[in-house]
């Protein structure tokens, strides 16, 4: 079985590395990369890389000092993040999957299995994720099962990095923003400030690290220079996302995630609208986000 999938349909390419964590490694319209791409060459999921796209599951994002709030006690989580401080986007990017299903050209389906306990987590799953693609877009359905014999927490969201270049102009609605108050970690829902409010086409606005929330399901960017835009759409279980504009960085990422940062924490302290939910044993949560491409 081969650990890279090369899928093409009219003028779109993508690569997907079910062993480096599911990985999307790249993705091409007519030569032009919309995903940054993944180096050539051996890669370790325990390692990542700034590029591509990659699952979020079973959270996404940051929970504060790898502590989580669950059902009245707290979860001792491994911290991943740069800092050795936070648990950070979960297990599956840093994990092997396994191929079930090889449509060619067309879609790849894979499958991850996280046994109860590991990195502190305990509770048993099963995340399924397929990407697929048409002559104008890439497709890719994420689900996670519960196995254990408890509820456990649960959030998905994709987290793609774009090349930023220096005409690209991003826009998206939102109700509410959840800026950074400690650290990296939000506190609540805030009014958007202008500042940050990308109802209408704009510029990118460097150095955003935030989520926002009730956004209306479509997030575009657009790179005039190469006549090319990329519409991200999410369904109605994805009512978050993430914008994170590094200034040092040449990519941007607008992370399509069912929850807030940090969600079950506020959660438990009341914040209202964090997207945090539980899944029943025995209980399934599937989205599907589309990377629709436009040319011009």
């Amino acid at each position: 079985m081969t650990d890279r999938f090369h899928l093409a349909s009219g003028d779109l390419e993508a690569v997907v590395e079910p062993a480096f964590g599911a990985r999307i490694t790249a993705f091409r319209c007519r030569g032009v990369d919309l995903f940054v791409p993944v180096p050539d060459g051996p890669h370790d999921p325990s390692v990542g890389a700034a590029a591509g796209c990659f699952p979020l599951v079973p959270w996404s994002n940051r929970v504060r000092s790898a502590r989580m709030a669950h059902a009245g006690r707290t979860l001792e989580l491994l911290a991943t993040d740069s800092s050795g401080t936070h648990a950070s986007h979960g297990h599956g990017r840093r994990r092997a999957w396994t191929v079930t299903a090889d449509g060619g050209e067309s879609s790849v389906r894979m499958s991850y299995a996280h046994p109860a306990g590991e990195e502190g987590w305990p509770f048993a799953y099963r995340a399924e994720q397929t990407v697929s693609l048409g002559e104008a877009a890439l497709s890719v359905t994420l689900a996670i099962e519960n196995l254990a014999a408890e509820d456990m927490p649960v959030g998905l969201g994709l987290h793609p990095y774009l090349p930023r270049t220096p005409e690209m102009g991003l826009w998206f609605s939102a109700l509410t923003s959840w800026p950074p108050v400690e650290g990296s970690l939000p506190s609540g829902p805030r009014p958007v400030a202008a500042a940050h409010d990308f109802a209408e086409p704009r510029a990118v606005v460097l150095g955003l690290d935030q989520g926002y929330g009730g956004w209306d399901g479509s997030i575009h960017a657009i790179w005039p220079e190469a006549g090319l835009g990329l519409s991200i759409h999410g369904g109605a279980a994805l009512g978050h996302v993430i914008v994170f504009t590094p200034p040092e960085r040449d990519f941007v990422c607008l992370e399509p995630v069912s929850h807030c940062v940090d969600a079950a924490n506020l959660a438990a302290q009341g914040v209202p609208a964090t997207g945090h939910r539980v899944l029943a044993p025995g209980e399934r949560l599937v989205v599907t986000v589309r990377f629709q491409v436009e040319v011009f």
